[in-house]
């Protein structure tokens, strides 16, 4: 078999765009999935129920008109349900009579009832000639089987109806009811019916299935009780009544009588606060919807499934190809886009996308390649470690060859001023550029790095990936070793720009230096077994350089140093006071200063006074003095981030002051 022509494809599934289809397809299978279960459901339509509720009441139907069997009635008649046929008989006539467009019955006529009364309300329909009577479609029980039969009207109320349709909603499998359709069981749903007699020209397919445009919660349809049409002393003035649809029903609270039992149905406003709706204005809402042609439209489920495996395949590949922090930018971007998008659909257009499984295998997505990066990252560092931990100095080799007691493992203690640098923005460019151009830019790093330190008569500890250790003071005895790392930084940074110019004009990204550095006591000596060994130095002068080259991260600047590496350069080295910091597992707080340059000779610069001005000035909690203070300085210094920081610092604190015993120092949460 001719493996080479493989190659490629494997190459791409290893990769980090087949890593990337590779997560897109899984979180798109899972979404798929969840997409067949009740949970998947549920959140799409809880999604949908708060768009029906944030979007705003629509205008009420003028040509629509419910007739509620209502408790008022109840009250004013002084009937049981269900009442005399002779009352809906009279109804009929007065609607008739008043100009009613169609008289719609949400009201099963099924059993007969007195042989006069029956015959009154079948001359009445057959006078109006514009009843439409709704029939429906039980479930009969046996414990052999179970059928559905359909419960009609009366023979003589059917034969004399305009048109009879099925009077049925279908809740969702939660309860809610959000969808309708135009024919059930094979027989037309009574909106259909309707709606076709009043529009004639209306296009409804036959089989149709939406979702009901709701124009708002219950009563939002124009509604009155059905005495008040059949009232003989104060009748409902005819105008309310002209050329309107009449849709009848009850709209009951709930009862305990089987026979009067509430008509009334969860909707999407239930769940703000809203009340069941009646049966009757469910179906006024769903009429409304077919004769304007304005129901809800939504995707059929073949074409979600197809958006949904789309849009996650896309998000994985777009972000497999970003950092943590732009990925999560965009992600959150996306998901903002996503909702506004789903809104606007439905409240313009009339459209309805679900986003829920969208947003969240989109949040799946972006975690995923949030934990093959770092994973990635681990790995490659592993990797750094093992290619560059074990270069050791020509002076610790010297100082080996001429005492080889030191050979023997132990340590001694010595006054040094360690030295860390760490490159700031490598991680990323680790993600993208292959092994071999990230080692020979690795070196084109090191090796100037390393000439300076050595050149200024300093020690290399140590590469530890991207990062560099250096120290001055060991093994070999440098009394002015504070100074002497201080130039070694200077130079250091004045390398990385022109390093910088040099990878810029290549197209490589710009990389920084971050250096920390703390003078203090340290452990030096070899470190490991006698068959191999490394000399190094330990301690919490160390530990504490290590987190100084961390803390530019958060004030935006180069190099930075402890107190204690201040004091032994402060005559020749032009530094300014940055914050007094506390660092976990440290008692005491650290004052930090950053390094700047050498001592100039007229002394020091106006505007590095003016900071410390500010500086005390934000201690002494006068914000707005500091604040305008730290603005003169950036209108001497332009972009200067410490200033920035600062004046960020005294915007929060002028809202929100700390502590009173606060005493100017700010915790680090990083180690």
């Amino acid at each position: 078999m001719d493996y080479p022509k493989f190659q490629p494809v494997a190459r791409f599934i290893l990769g980090p765009q087949g890593r990337s289809l590779g997560l897109g397809l899984l979180v798109s299978g899972l979404m798929v999935l969840l997409t067949l279960f009740p949970l998947g459901q549920a959140l799409e339509n809880q999604a949908l129920d708060l768009c029906y509720r944030l979007r705003s009441i629509q205008a009420a139907p003028e040509n629509l008109l419910v007739v509620a069997v209502d408790e008022p009635s109840f009250q004013e008649l002084k009937y049981p349900w269900p009442w005399p046929r002779r009352l809906h008989a009279e109804l009929i006539r007065r609607l008739a009579q008043n100009g009613a467009r169609l008289i719609v019955f949400d009201i099963i006529f099924a059993d007969a009832t007195t042989a006069e009364d029956d015959q009154i309300l079948t001359e009445a329909v057959k006078e109006a000639g514009n009843v439409v009577l709704g029939e429906t479609i039980e479930v009969a029980r046996d414990p052999r089987f179970t059928r559905q039969v359909l419960v009609a009207p009366l023979k003589s109320l059917k034969e004399s109806a305009r048109m009879v349709g099925l009077s049925m909603v279908t809740p969702d499998p939660d309860g809610v009811v959000r969808r309708f359709r135009v024919r059930l069981g094979g027989r037309d749903t009574l909106p259909a019916v309707v709606a076709r007699l009043a529009e004639p020209g209306a296009p409804i397919p036959a089989d149709l299935t939406g979702l009901i445009n709701y124009v708002g919660p219950a009563r939002s349809i124009a509604t009155v009780s059905f005495y008040q049409v059949i009232d003989p002393v104060r009748p409902l003035p005819a105008e309310h009544i002209r050329g309107r649809v009449v849709l009848v029903g009850r709209m009951l609270e709930a009862s305990a009588t089987p026979q009067a039992q509430a008509d009334a149905f969860y909707t999407p406003f239930f769940g703000g606060g809203g009340q069941l709706m009646a049966g009757v204005e469910i179906q006024a809402n769903i009429l409304h919807s077919l004769i304007n042609g304005s129901w809800l439209r939504e995707l059929p489920a073949p074409q979600k499934l197809v958006l949904l495996v789309a849009f996650l395949l896309l998000a994985s590949l777009v972000l497999g190809r970003l950092r943590p922090l732009a990925g999560l930018a965009l992600a959150a971007l996306a998901l903002v886009f996503l909702t506004a998008v789903t809104l606007l659909l439905f409240i313009l257009l009339r459209f309805w996308i679900p986003p829920v499984l969208l947003g969240a295998g989109l949040v799946l997505v972006y975690s995923g390649h949030v934990l093959g990066h770092y994973f990635v990252e681990a790995r490659e560092k592993r990797w750094l470690r093992h290619a560059f931990d074990r270069y050791v100095s020509p002076a610790v080799v010297e100082i080996i060859s001429e005492n080889p007691e030191r050979l023997e493992l132990g340590g001694e203690e010595v006054e040094a001023t360690v030295l860390f640098a760490d490159l700031e923005g490598f991680s990323l460019l680790s993600e993208t550029m292959p092994p071999k151009n990230l080692i020979r830019l690795l070196n084109e790093y090191f090796t100037p790095m390393t000439q300076i330190i050595l050149a200024a008569e300093g020690t290399l500890d140590k590469y530890i990936g991207d990062a560099i250790m250096a120290l001055w003071g060991a093994p070999v005895s440098t009394p002015d070793h504070a100074l002497k790392a201080c130039q070694a930084a200077l130079e250091m940074q004045a390398a990385m720009a022109r390093l910088q110019a040099e990878w810029l004009a290549r197209g490589l990204p710009q990389l920084n230096a971050r250096l920390g550095l703390h003078s203090g006591s340290v452990v030096a000596g070899n470190v490991g077994s006698r068959e191999r060994f490394n000399y190094t130095v330990l301690g919490d002068t160390v530990n504490l350089a290590a987190r100084l080259e961390g803390v530019n991260k958060i004030y935006g600047t180069r190099t930075l140093m402890s107190e204690n590496t201040q004091r032994l350069v402060a005559d020749s080295m032009l530094v300014r006071e940055i914050d007094l910091v506390q660092v976990k597992g440290r008692a005491q707080p650290v004052a930090v200063y950053e390094l700047l340059g050498t001592m100039p000779p007229e002394g020091i610069p106006f505007w590095v006074g003016l900071f410390g001005v500010g500086l005390e000035l934000y201690r002494q909690r006068h914000w707005e003095e500091a604040y305008r203070t730290f603005e003169e300085v950036l209108r001497l210094r332009p972009d200067d981030p410490p200033s920035l920081v600062f004046q960020e610092r005294c915007r929060i604190y002028t809202v929100s002051p700390p502590a009173h015993d606060w005493q100017g120092i700010f915790t680090l949460d990083m180690k």
